[in-house]
């Protein structure tokens, strides 16, 4: 009964406090309804599935991590910005799964520099020839988080999978709309469920992702 109850107090709890400090950042006035129990919900069947397939400590860190990202990917989609501070406790849970020994810190750090170093360098060549932004500073922040969480293989296809998936919502948009090859889709959104889902998917199939280390 416990391990019901746990997940759904927590879940209440945590998604309640998500929305409490998106409110109170304000960022671009971009605030949540008390009424809209939509990020507490995900919070729910978030805890739910990590307290049923994953061990205690694995479940906790899941849980945290996920939905301080679905809370950075909802401020992201309403206002082009990512917070700071989101970010900095995501990365203090990330390296708490180092502490704990759940996480190694060198599949941590592998997973920062697939995340958030790569994409960097992409990103100032991209400027060098184009003088485009193809990234913000932000989806550079978030890669720090998520690589730390992820590991360098989950991270590299967490990347594609976001670009990929931001690529057909890009499409998607344009064929709706009028055609502007200058229209920003955010991708914060696309990165924090392409992470959430590459972790559900190598808890189902661990073989296929070991094969990828093996390789």
């Amino acid at each position: 009964m416990l391990y019901f109850v746990i997940p759904i107090v927590c879940g209440l709890s945590l998604g309640y406090g998500i929305k409490w400090t998106i409110n109170w950042l304000n960022i671009k006035e971009f605030q949540i309804r008390n009424q809209n129990i939509i990020l507490e919900l995900t919070s729910v069947i978030l805890w739910m599935w990590a307290f049923l397939n994953l061990p205690l400590d694995e479940a906790i860190i899941f849980s945290l991590i996920s939905t301080i990202l679905v809370g950075i990917g909802l401020i992201d989609y309403f206002t082009f910005q990512i917070p700071l501070l989101l970010i900095l406790i995501g990365v203090g849970v990330a390296f708490l799964s180092v502490l704990i020994g759940l996480t190694y810190l060198s599949s941590a750090l592998w997973g920062i520099f697939v995340g958030a170093i790569i994409p960097w360098g992409i990103m100032g060549i991209t400027w060098f020839i184009t003088k485009r932004q193809g990234m913000g500073y932000g989806d550079i922040q978030l890669g720090i988080l998520l690589g730390a969480w992820l590991g360098p293989v989950r991270m590299a296809m967490t990347l594609f999978s976001a670009s990929l998936l931001s690529l057909i919502a890009w499409i998607a948009v344009s064929l709706m709309k009028e055609f502007d090859k200058n229209r920003a889709i955010p991708l914060a959104p696309f990165l924090a469920v392409a992470g959430i889902g590459i972790y559900i998917g190598s808890v189902y199939y661990p073989s296929f992702f070991y094969l990828l280390i093996i390789e």
